[in-house]
This record gives structure tokens, sequence and C-alpha cells, in this order.
């Protein structure tokens, strides 16, 4: 029976983790805790849990949500539901935020529980339509123009997309295969129409469990020198992975992991382990698709965007293979994520979207929101924007957020209040934002001409303006010690600069548009996503120059 204690709109978090992964929780699961322990005639503390979850809501009256417990008729209430497991046995409260009300609403049958808290590992495939038989299908790991290898002893090229089409010829295991179109999805197998010694016929990506091809592997990545503007000129390219993932990256604090998104029939995150000479990824596979993603700093966590404007942070544990776990789980936006950024220090994230999911009385619409992630709670909402966010960047000092935006501002808040103190027009939309520490900011602009600016530390003043060698910018990045910028371009180059001298010194080419451009944190290489589907890594070997 449900038992109500009393203790002296919209907004939709949930947090699930193993107790040993805990990084807190609200205050109000105390108050659960202290009417558990009452129970059970013994005290239990959150040390004590071997799993637990909490979401914020707001209730329509006094009963919390809870269908058998009694209720007074008041008005809403905002409010905790906590489920909390422990000696195997799960527990179901409800707490109002200021814990003047504890509504304990009974057993959450452990079935159910379980199925929370441990998701499928496994979804259909989103490639396959309509048109498929069969299934569930597997996730597809390379798309149609890419160069995939052959695993296993040998694989059928079959003339029809079928286990029972004629077999053309058996491809030994090791050689490489031109995928041409596809994907077609039957009875259980995803199929690629390939080209093998000039022979077309279709392969069997996965099915039965099991992948029988994979992207090609680069060669080994060599020892490196870290760059410098001396250097840069001698930039070469060290290898590329390729994959079914979007033209998105970011880098771990020690440059050891490199993570992109899964593009669709892919969703999830592609993680390479860099302490290995040759790239394998190691994928975490999601249900929905990812818009957004960073690194935490100075954690072997990464925070992810969704489409549907879910913000997940998810740590990598060590091991070979490595394994995963989802940390915490925030509804944070209405529509995809459109932008993230972490303090210096990794205690605060901002995320922008095209509506925020608050309750303050704020203009929410493209406004974006500053989490505590100590307290798991928003610090700041940003709100002035009339256009989608589309880069933030924090002050080294944390004290400071820099966001740029389709309306042409760029803006520069408090991060603790919200406050804006300032904002400059740029007359055109705001592709791209950096800055290098507290010394220079650079704005990419969507006009084809003076489309890139350097700015001075209070963001006002213009130092200089760069002449591309191409008009379509679409990320920047500078060096870790400030000394170069790297500009990517949709025209499929990028370019390095001086940010002393702001001259020009290298320019690379690749054969896709290039979506994100970055250096790695030690300095050492840098790493371009294209939307080929690949992800190309360069830098200066050792003792060259």
């Amino acid at each position: 029976m449900p038992v109500v204690s009393k203790l002296g709109f919209g907004l939709v978090l949930l947090f699930c983790a193993a107790v040993s992964l805990a990084q807190g929780a609200p205050g109000q699961i105390n108050a659960a805790l202290l009417d558990l322990s009452a129970r059970l005639g013994y005290s239990v503390g959150i040390g004590n849990l071997s799993n637990w979850r909490w979401e914020q809501t707001n209730f329509p009256n006094d009963a919390l949500g809870c269908p058998s417990a009694p209720s007074a008729g008041s008005g809403a209430i905002l409010g905790y539901k906590f489920q909390l497991t422990h000696n195997a046995v799960t527990y179901d409260y409800r707490v109002s935020s200021d814990s003047a009300l504890v509504v304990y609403c009974g057993l959450v049958d452990a079935a159910s529980a379980a199925a929370a808290a441990e998701p499928e590992s496994q979804y259909s495939n989103r490639l396959c339509g309509e048109t498929a038989t069969g299934g569930p299908y597997m996730r597809s790991r390379i798309k149609a123009g890419m160069t995939v290898e052959i695993l296993g002893s040998y694989l059928n090229l079959r003339g029809q997309p079928s286990i029972k089409a004629a077999v053309l010829l058996q491809i030994p295991a090791g050689w490489t295969v031109d995928i041409t179109a596809g994907p077609e999805c039957v009875d259980g197998y995803v199929w690629w129409l390939a080209l093998v010694n000039g022979q077309t016929g279709y392969i069997a990506e996965a099915g039965d469990g099991g992948y029988h091809v994979a992207p090609e592997s680069p060669p080994p990545i060599p020892s490196r020198e870290v760059l410098n503007a001396s250097l840069a000129p001698f930039l070469r390219e060290f290898g590329r992975v390729s994959g079914n993932f979007q033209p998105i990256h970011d880098w771990s604090s020690d440059s050891r992991f490199l993570i992109t998104a899964g593009a669709p029939g892919s969703d999830g995150v592609w993680v390479y382990d860099l302490r290995h000479p040759v790239l394998a990824p190691q994928i975490v596979e999601l249900e929905e698709g990812i818009s957004a993603l960073a690194f935490r700093p100075n954690h072997d966590q990464f925070a992810l965007g969704s489409d549907t404007g879910v913000l997940r942070l998810w740590q990598i544990h060590a091991g070979d293979p490595l394994t995963f776990s989802d940390r915490l789980f925030l509804n944070a936006h209405a529509g995809p994520v459109t932008a993230l950024a972490f303090s210096p220090d990794g205690n605060s994230l901002v995320s922008a979207g095209r509506e925020a999911y608050t309750h303050v009385d704020v203009d929410r619409n493209f406004a974006a929101i500053v989490w505590d992630l100590e307290a798991v709670a928003q610090q700041a909402i940003l709100s002035g924007h009339t256009g989608l966010i589309d880069a933030i960047a924090f002050s080294p000092s944390k004290d400071l957020i820099i966001t740029a935006a389709d309306d042409g501002l760029i803006r520069n808040w408090e991060a603790s209040s919200g406050f804006s103190s300032w904002g400059r027009d740029f007359g055109a939309p705001v592709i791209a934002l950096d800055k290098n520490g507290d010394q220079l900011s650079a704005v990419a602009l969507a006009r084809r001409t003076d489309n890139l600016i350097i700015t001075g530390p209070a963001g006002f003043d213009t130092l200089a303006s760069y002449t591309l060698p191409t008009a379509s910018v679409t990320s920047l990045d500078f060096s870790p010690d400030g000394s170069m910028l790297a500009v990517g371009a949709a025209e499929g180059v990028f370019s390095i600069w001086n940010t002393r001298t702001h001259q020009l010194i290298a320019t690379r080419e690749t054969d896709g548009a290039i979506h994100d451009i970055s250096f790695s944190p030690d300095g050492a290489m840098i790493a371009a996503s294209t939307d080929k589907y690949e992800l190309i890594l360069y830098g200066v070997p050792l003792g060259s120059g």
C-alpha cells in the first residue's frame, strides 16, 4: 500500500547508475532513504543501494503520481520519482521538491526494473526499410562508396541478395571489395552490392549474429612530433578510418580516445583507442541518433546530445576490450541538441537546442542550459538568441561562456547566473567559433568574403580578417598552445594559420567536404571529419623538419 509521510512543468531528468559509479542525486533522495530505513528496521544509505534511478517531474496533485495514494486535491507539485534497489528488491518512492511529502508506492516488478536498467544492446537497423523481410537486423558499419575488408575464412558473392541465390565466387578473407549500392535487408541478413575483380554481386555484411565484412583498416600510426608553426608545412596523412558515422568527432584530454557519432543504421558512438597503432572501433550502440558530442575534460567520459534533445553521459572503463556505462540521462531540449561544451574543470556542461526544457521564467526558444554535473541540476539558462546556437565555448576561468548563433550574434554570458554582459552582431549567421584561452576568438561567418574574423579578449575588437583559400568555413580549432588555427571547409580543404603573424602556413585537401577539424590535445595530430564517412588523421613523423 502506498504511504504518504509528511517530513517537515515539464522538466524531466533521469539518472540511473550502479552506486559505485554514482556521481550525484538530488537531496530529496535522503527523504526516501529515511522512510526505507524505517520500514526495514535498519539504516539504508545510498552506498547500500545496488542501483538507483530518479526522475524530476510535475505531479498533478499531492499523490505525486502514485495511483493508489490518497490525495487532498491540491494543485500541481514539483517532485521526484525514485527507484531504489536494495538486496535485489526495488522500491518505488515519490518525494516533493521541498521533501515535505514522501510517498511509498510499493515494490517495482523485478523483471521490469531489470529491463529498464539494462536496455537492449541490439536494435534493428534503421537503414532497413519497409521492404525488409525477416529480422531484426544488425547495425550497418559500412556505406555505399566504401572499400571493405572480408572477415572470416571467405565470403560468398551471390547473384541476388539472398542466401538461396547462386554463388558467383568465394572471396577469400583479407581481400578488399568496393561497395557500390545498398543495403537490402532480406531474411535477417544485410546485403550490399559489391564489385570484386570486375564482377558485381551481393555480399552479406551481417547476419546470424556476426559481421562478415568491416571497414578497411588504416596502416599503423607512426611516432610523431608535437606540431608547431615551423613543422606544419611538413604535415602528412597518417591514415584514415572509415565507417557508417557522421562527420563530427572529439578527443579525450589525454589524446588516448577519439570518438565519432554513428550515422543512421549505426546509431551510437564509435570509440577509437589510440594506444593501439592499428585503429579499430569499439561501438556503443544507442537507439537514438546523435547530433552533438563532447569529451569531459580530465575524465574518461563523453557527453552526447541526441536528435530528440536528450543529453547522456557515458563512462569508458579500461580493459581490452573497453566497456562502457551510461552515467546520466537528461531530457534537455525540444528537437536536436545543436551544441555542447564542458567547462575546463569538467564540472559544468552547457547544451543548446531549439527550445530549453526549464522551469525558469525566460524565453526558452534557442536558449542554452548550463548544467551543474556534481548536483545534476540546472545552473543557469542562457536566453536571448533569436536563432539556433551552433557553437559554444567556456573561458579558461570557467566563469564565462561565449555562444554563436544563426542570428549573427556572438554573446558573452556569466556561467553562474546566465547574465549576458555583451553581444556583437556580425551581420551573418555564425557557423563556428573557438577561443584561444582568454586572448583570441575566431569567428566563422556564412558569407563568401571576410568570412573569418579574429577578435581580441573582449570580442568587440577585430584584430584580423583572414583571406581564406575557401569560401565555406565549417569548423575551427586553435592548437593547444594557441600558436595555430586550423580552418575546415566544405570545399574539402583545411588551412592552418599562424595566430601571431596571421599568415597562412599550410593547406591540405581531402576528397570530401570537411565538417569538423581539430588538434589532438597533446598537439601531435590533426583530425578531419568528412562527408565521405571518413575520419582522417594528419601529423609530422618523429624526426622530421
